[in-house]
């Protein structure tokens, strides 16, 4: 499994932003190889972190690819005071069930 951090402080939004936005999640979260999705915030420092899932590279490759993704990366300093991308293997992910997360047995990553 491969996830992908977007982690960024927004300045400001506007309609090509919202369609842009929920283009990329709609392409994102109707991908085959799309697990599921983490959101934080740090309010203190006004910073926002969206954790995507993936099966695989395939998926992070498909969503890197897509059009909408592509432009919004590059107006991003029109809507973002910065931001930073950390991709990961996810080696395991386990719990006590008490929270509603992904959680795959080590067949699945």
């Amino acid at each position: 499994m491969i996830s992908a951090t977007f982690i960024f402080k927004q300045k400001s939004s506007d309609s090509e932003f919202e369609s842009l936005d929920n283009s990329i999640e709609k392409f994102v979260t109707n991908h085959p190889e799309y697990l599921g999705r983490d959101q934080w915030s740090n309010q203190e420092k006004g910073i926002l972190a969206v954790v995507y899932y993936f099966r695989s590279e395939k998926g992070l490759a498909a969503l890197k690819s897509f059009s909408d993704h592509k432009e919004a990366k590059s107006k991003y300093d029109k809507w973002y005071d910065g931001y930073k991308v950390i991709i990961s293997q996810v080696l395991q992910t386990y719990g006590d069930g008490n929270l509603d997360h992904l959680i795959l047995d080590r067949s699945e990553i």
